[in-house]
């Protein structure tokens, strides 16, 4: 998930519409605004196909841990389902996690506000990463969390880092209520779907916890709420794409 509010020209008192975040993260918009005249499928920064389409291979590498985490999907052993469902996950959180970074450097100088949002997603990416390297199984399983061996640190990381990316989701959406300014319906989209993936990401993460963990039934609805939290923000990344790209 760093909101950054783009450089449009007319915008009102200097705030211009801000960028979707993904898990949600933005954008930055480095184009003169389609009010302007300009083309805007011409003369895009490389940085802006990479943040736009980067969130596709993300999407896809989340809705495929999501799968990896339902038992017998793959029908390989629990372990190898579960080694194959970490990398995912690390690959997919870490793709985000260098979005947000991008995004970030883009607000600097263009507000404390803006910053401060941003640093959320960094923040939220952050912790979404370290707990996907701590689902690596034998990675934890070796350290005690308040009596409970092996460790749920990754599933904390997730529960934290999901619930911080939806309050900075959850600013953006006001920010831009706020504004006043009519805003594109591939913005909508894109902050409301990565907002359901982000929530359905921290119900996965629960389920998961280790007093779970012995009822197949928790581990399956996990991975299922992992899967449609992957499925929503591929919805927010096609709408990124549709926004800067399109």
């Amino acid at each position: 998930m760093a909101d950054t509010l783009t450089k449009e020209e007319g915008a009102l008192a200097d705030e211009e519409v801000p960028e979707p975040e993904a898990v949600d993260d933005t954008i930055k918009q480095t184009e003169v605004a389609e009010e302007a005249g300009d083309d805007r499928s011409a003369g895009k920064p490389f940085i802006v196909y990479y943040n736009a389409l980067s969130r596709v291979v993300m999407a896809a590498f989340l809705i495929a841990a999501g799968s990896y985490a339902i038992p017998d999907v793959w029908l390989n052993s629990p372990s190898k389902d579960f080694q194959n469902c970490a990398i995912f996950f690390i690959i997919g959180t870490g793709l985000f996690l260098i979005c947000t970074l991008i995004d970030f450097k883009s607000t600097i100088g263009n507000g404390l506000i803006a910053m401060v949002n941003s640093s959320l997603y960094v923040f939220g990416a952050a912790a979404l990463e370290a707990g996907s390297i701590a689902f690596y199984p034998g990675v934890m399983d070796n350290v005690t969390c308040n009596g409970i061996k092996p460790c749920a640190l990754g599933q904390y990381l997730y529960v934290a880092g999901t619930l911080v990316i939806c309050f900075a989701l959850l600013w953006d959406i006001a920010r831009l209520l706020r504004s006043g300014n009519v805003i594109p319906y591939p913005f909508i989209i894109a902050l409301f779907s990565a907002l359901v993936g982000a929530v359905n990401f921290n119900y996965g993460a629960n389920f998961l916890m280790p007093q779970y963990l012995t009822t197949y039934d928790q581990v399956q609805k996990g991975g299922l709420f992992f899967v449609v939290g992957g499925c929503c923000f591929m919805i927010h990344a096609l709408a990124v794409c549709k926004a800067y790209l399109f």
